[in-house]
């Protein structure tokens, strides 16, 4: 049997453009997503405020 994919869901938020451009800069650099690395900022994140059990 094959597992249902996770939902996903989408986050917007506001930063100054010279910020955005930055960071779509650096990430490109180091081939990254600005996603990914959003994404991986948010579990560790997660992981060091919250003392429950994560699932990911």
């Amino acid at each position: 049997m094959s597992q249902k994919p996770k939902k996903q869901t989408s986050i917007t938020f506001r930063i100054d453009e010279d910020l955005a451009k930055q960071f779509k800069e650096i990430a490109e650099d180091n081939n990254r997503t600005q996603s990914l690395l959003l994404r991986d900022f948010v579990i560790e994140y997660i992981k060091k405020n919250r003392q429950s059990s994560l699932k990911f």
